[in-house]
């Protein structure tokens, strides 16, 4: 199992020839994208669920390949990865309640984000980033925030040239493994550094936002390794 291959920040023996299994906490777009990718590449998902035994979670079990529902925390409990894609403002309640995760990776997909308004004005909710409070919820997992910066049907389908996203953890070995994952998606990864970057993906979010809804010189926010 993968948290028996971490040591020293490096993974051992880790690849994407081995399929792990993947609790994806959410069943929104972006839960959906990424569970239905991830069953694509030969892994287990396990979708947390509030409601497993609803007629929509039932639905998208049967549309993943490799899936079944629980409670989140019973399908974090029985995973190996951690992919939290629920709405950014219940992240930390929800990551505090999905028990001991020492020694698993924790794929953070959130943005702290609040709306007021019509068209609406997006505002940071927190005070630090979500990366950094599930770190600090789980200082004995491996967080590592990543596709917070694109939209869920890019995760689908992505366009050639691939779009890159930004990585940031604490554990290099994690981050290592989390861009083989995504670069079997069809995507590129940046390793942006420690979770404190987190922060600067996350509020990139709210600028894109806020230009999309209410800025008049609209713009596009992307990143690109150097050549």
């Amino acid at each position: 199992m993968l948290r028996h291959m971490l040591l020293a920040g490096v993974i051992l023996t880790a690849s994407i020839a081995q399929a792990e299994t993947i609790a994806v906490i959410g069943t929104g777009n972006v839960g959906m994208a990424l569970g239905t990718e991830f069953g694509g590449l030969g892994h287990t998902v396990i979708y947390g669920s509030r409601t497993p035994d609803a007629a929509k979670t039932a639905a998208l079990v049967g549309k993943t390949r490799n899936a079944s529902a629980a409670l989140p925390a019973e399908a974090a409990a029985a995973a190996d990865v951690i992919v939290l894609a629920v709405p950014g403002m219940a992240t930390e309640a929800v990551a505090k309640g999905l028990g001991d995760l020492s020694g698993k990776i924790i794929i953070d997909v959130t943005n702290p984000l609040r709306f007021v308004g019509s068209p609406p004005t997006v505002t940071y909710g927190t005070d630090r980033s979500n990366g950094e409070i599930v770190q600090e919820a789980h200082s004995n997992a491996f967080v590592v925030k990543a596709f917070n910066t694109i939209g869920w049907p890019l995760m689908i389908d992505p366009p050639i040239p691939a779009p890159v996203i930004p990585l940031a953890g604490e554990n290099a070995g994690a981050k290592k493994q989390v861009a083989e994952w995504v670069r079997a998606m069809g995507i590129d990864t940046v390793d942006v550094g420690g979770i404190y970057h987190a922060r600067a993906t996350e509020f990139m979010v709210v600028m894109m936002l806020n230009n999309r809804f209410t800025g008049e010189d609209k713009f596009e926010l992307v990143f690109r390794k150097k050549q």
